[in-house]
């Protein structure tokens, strides 16, 4: 018993015509014939009973009736899943955050995709660049956002913003009081800078970068977790640290002042996924990402020194 068989019972059952069923099938009259007679000789019933103006069912199609209701519904409703996840409007989709990353971006692309794609299930969790990089690889996630970082030959990325690393430091430090503050002018004061082994490549550049600009090597007295080192920092009076020009937007930082620094250390924010990943909610994901990338203005009017 084929689907297609029970298909056109059902239209002829509904239509009591075997001309309008099989217009609506889109099937020549004989063809319609033919898968009736088919079911029929398979059952080993008659289905229907002809008059000269309507097809009427018979005892056995009435039993028929329900169960080629159920079975078709099923095979629309499968349909209609398999046609929404080959477009990506169904299934699932896991996305790691970058724990120091761009949050405000990152939580508008995210948030945009569920609005467009209800259907699919997402899984988020949140990491360092590093172990983003190494959850993607090892399959854990479908996309993490990551600061730039050498990826790898399997691994692709698609760009969301650049942003500034700005001076955080005590309200009431000294430097505090200038609107940007000279690199230079970190000579020799204490450093509070994120794990090493949050990205590796990142923070070998940035240790390279105070070095050209101080003209010594930096005073790095600790290595700490973002909102660790504010709190150390506001604490110590003396110490700083350095922050996503992203945090501007947000709600200030108790005892911290955010400033500019001279010449600017820059920052990438990207992306990642398989570069052979074909799942199509990925493909959304990335379309999604695209779209905000081009409205996202944290790349305008910035000048400085690329890590």
């Amino acid at each position: 018993m084929e689907l297609r068989q029970l298909r056109a019972f059902l239209h002829v059952a509904n239509s009591r015509h075997f001309g309008r069923a099989a217009t609506a099938l889109k099937i020549t009259q004989p063809a319609l014939t033919q898968r009736i007679q088919a079911l029929e000789r398979e059952l080993r019933v008659q289905l229907f009973e002809r008059s000269a103006r309507e097809v009427h069912l018979t005892a056995a199609g009435n039993v028929l009736l329900p169960y080629a209701n159920t079975l078709i519904q099923v095979e629309d409703s499968a349909l209609r899943d398999l046609a929404d996840n080959a477009a990506g409007r169904a299934g699932s989709l896991r996305v790691s955050y970058l724990l120091h990353g761009d949050v405000a971006t990152q939580g508008k692309i995210v948030a945009e995709f569920r609005r467009r794609y209800q259907d699919v299930t997402v899984q988020t969790s949140a990491a360092s660049s590093k172990s983003n990089l190494d959850h993607l690889i090892s399959g854990a996630v479908d996309a993490a956002f990551i600061a730039s970082s050498n990826v790898g030959p399997d691994v692709a990325t698609r760009q969301m913003g650049r942003r500034a690393l700005m001076l955080a430091l005590p309200a009431d430090h000294p430097l505090a009081k200038l609107e940007r503050v000279p690199a230079t002018s970190l000579r020799g004061v204490p450093m509070i800078i994120w794990p090493r082994e949050w990205n590796p490549e990142i923070a070998t550049s940035f240790r390279q970068w105070l070095l050209r600009n101080l003209g010594e090597e930096p005073n790095i007295v600790a290595e700490e977790p973002t909102e660790q080192a504010f709190a150390a920092v506001a604490a110590s009076g003396s110490a700083v640290t350095v922050a996503s020009s992203w945090r501007e937007s947000v709600a200030p930082i108790a005892g911290i002042a955010l400033r500019p620094l001279v010449p600017q250390p820059l920052l990438d924010h990207e992306i990642a996924y398989m570069r052979h990943n074909p799942s199509p909610a990925l493909q959304n994901l990335l379309r999604i990402t695209d779209e905000i990338a081009k409205t996202n203005h944290s790349t305008e009017a910035l000048e400085g020194d690329l890590l």
